[in-house]
C-alpha cells in the first residue's frame, strides 16, 4: 500500500503539471460577472466550470437580500452559536426545515456539517461503510469518528452486493450499519442506486444512510429538495442523514443538514464540534439564504429546472450522436467526457480553453488519475449553441489530444468499459 507521503507526492506532481499549463488555479479577470461569461488571459470565455445549476447568484432578489442584510446587520456576526446566534439565523434555519420537511441544521459549509455530524451521531458501537467514491469531506469526517472508535470501511462503488455481504456479517456485533454514499457523485455524475437502497433497508434493520447531496440539491425535486430526499422512502429516512449544499446550486452559502429526528439535530448542535468552535454563516448569506428559500417555493425555479433538464438532454443527446465517451448517461448538469491518462484530459481542456471555453479537469484525487476526464457543468446561463458549440468542439479535439499525449481509443475504452456503453461507441474517434 502507497505511503500517504508518496501519494501526496504523486498528487503534487499531477495537480502542479496543470499548473504549468495554465488549467488549473486559474483566476477570473473581470470586473463584473453575468454567471455565462468568463475572462481568461483577455479572452471572453464561455464557463461550463460553475456549480450555480440554476444561474441563481445574478438573481436580483438574491443580490438585494445580501445589501439589505448588510445593511440591518453588518459584513458578519463573529459568535460562536454555542453562545450567540445572528438574528436571522434560527429564521433561516426554521425555512430550510420546512423546505426540506425535515430538522435541518445550518451550517458554515457542508463539510463543516460533515464534520460535525458524523463524529456525533455515529459511536464506537457503530460500523461506517464509506462507498469508495463518497466526497472527500465525508471521508475526512470519517476519520474523525474512527479516530473515537467507530470501525470504518472502503467498499466498491454502488457495490450493493458487497454492502449486503458485509451488513451479514457485521449485524450481530455492530449496533448501527451506517452506508455514506453521495447522491450525485460530483465527477462522473451517477446517481446513488437509491430504488436498491430502499429495498434494502427495508430488509436490514440497522442499516442507516448517510448522503451528501451537495450537487443535486436545488436544481432538481420538489421545490429543490434534491435527489435523496425525493427518491428515499419514507422508512429509508427515518434512518437517513442527508445533507444539501447552499454554496452550488442554491447559490448561497453554507450546508443544510436535514436530520430524522429533532433530538439528532439538537445533539449535532450541541455537540458537533464545528457549532461550538467555528464561526456561523455571515449575515450577508444568511439573507441570501433565505431569499434562495422563498425563491424555490415559486415557479421560477420550476421552470429554470425545466430548462436545466432541456439542456441536459440536449447536451446528452449531441454527445451521443458525435459518439462522445460520456461517462454517465445520467440527466444531470455535471457531464464527464472520459480521456482515460491525465495528459490527455490537460490536452483536451486546453483546446477547449483555446476555442473559447472553459472546463475542469477530472483528475486524482478526485478520480483515479488512469480514469481522467473533462468535467462540464451546465447551467441556466447556457444556450443550446453554447452547448452545441462544445460538444463539437469535444469531438475535434479529443482524437486530436489522444494522438498527441500517444494513447488511442482502445486505451480509453478499456480504462472506462464499466461505464461506457456501446451507444458511446466513439465512431468519431475511429475516424481520426
Amino acid at each position: 500500500m502507497a505511503k500517504a507521503d508518496d501519494m501526496l507526492q504523486t498528487f503534487d506532481e499531477l495537480i502542479s503539471d496543470g499548473v504549468r499549463r495554465g488549467l488549473v488555479h486559474n483566476t477570473a479577470e473581470d470586473d463584473r460577472l453575468d454567471g455565462r461569461m468568463i475572462t481568461l488571459g483577455g479572452a471572453p470565455t464561455v464557463n461550463f466550470g460553475s456549480c450555480s445549476y440554476l444561474g441563481l447568484e445574478t438573481h436580483p432578489a438574491l443580490k438585494a437580500a445580501v445589501v439589505d442584510a448588510v445593511e440591518r446587520f453588518g459584513t458578519q456576526f463573529s459568535s460562536s452559536r454555542a453562545y450567540l446566534s445572528a438574528p436571522t439565523y434560527p429564521v433561516a434555519e426554521e425555512a430550510l426545515s420546512d423546505l426540506l420537511g425535515r430538522p435541518t441544521l445550518l451550517t458554515p459549509s457542508t463539510t463543516m456539517g460533515h464534520l460535525a455530524t458524523m463524529p456525533t451521531l455515529i459511536s464506537g458501537d457503530d460500523v461506517l461503510l464509506l462507498d469508495y467514491q463518497v466526497h472527500n469531506s465525508v471521508q475526512t469526517a470519517a476519520k474523525l469518528a474512527q479516530a473515537q472508535g467507530t470501525r470504518v470501511e472502503l467498499i466498491p462503488h454502488s457495490d450493493l452486493r458487497t454492502l449486503r455481504r458485509r451488513i451479514g456479517e457485521l449485524r450481530h456485533t455492530h449496533r448501527r450499519i451506517w452506508y455514506a454514499v453521495d447522491g450525485l457523485y460530483s465527477m462522473y455524475a451517477d446517481f446513488a442506486p437509491f430504488e436498491a437502497l430502499n429495498e434494502l433497508m427495508a430488509e436490514q434493520e440497522q442499516l442507516w444512510l448517510y448522503v451528501d447531496d451537495a450537487h443535486s440539491f436545488s436544481w432538481t425535486g420538489w421545490h429543490g429538495r434534491g435527489r435523496a430526499l425525493e427518491a428515499l422512502s419514507p422508512l429509508a429516512l427515518s434512518r437517513s442523514v442527508v445533507a444539501g449544499s447552499l454554496n452550488k446550486s442554491f447559490a448561497a452559502a453554507g450546508g443544510a443538514l436535514s436530520f430524522p429526528d429533532a433530538e439528532s439535530r439538537r445533539r449535532v448542535f450541541t455537540l458537533g464540534g464545528p457549532l461550538i468552535f467555528s464561526g456561523p454563516v455571515q449575515p450577508p448569506m444568511v439573507g441570501a439564504v433565505l431569499a434562495s428559500v422563498e425563491l424555490h417555493r415559486t415557479a421560477e425555479v420550476a421552470q429554470r429546472q425545466e430548462r436545466l433538464l432541456h439542456l441536459i438532454r440536449h447536451f446528452n443527446h449531441l454527445a451521443a450522436e458525435h459518439g462522445l465517451p460520456l461517462v454517465s448517461r445520467s440527466e444531470a448538469p455535471i457531464r464527464c467526457i472520459g480521456a482515460g491518462q491525465p495528459g490527455v484530459a490537460y490536452n483536451l481542456t486546453a483546446r477547449l480553453r483555446a476555442a473559447g471555453y472553459f472546463t475542469d479537469v477530472a483528475s486524482a484525487p478526485a478520480v483515479p488519475a488512469k480514469r481522467s476526464g473533462v468535467r462540464i457543468t451546465i447551467t441556466a446561463h447556457h444556450t443550446e449553441d453554447d452547448i452545441a458549440g462544445l460538444v463539437d468542439t469535444l469531438a475535434d479535439a479529443l482524437p486530436r489530444a489522444l494522438a498527441e499525449e500517444g494513447e488511442n481509443v482502445t486505451n480509453l475504452r478499456r480504462a472506462f468499459h464499466r461505464q461506457l456503453s456501446p451507444m458511446y461507441a466513439v465512431p468519431a474517434l475511429n475516424a481520426a
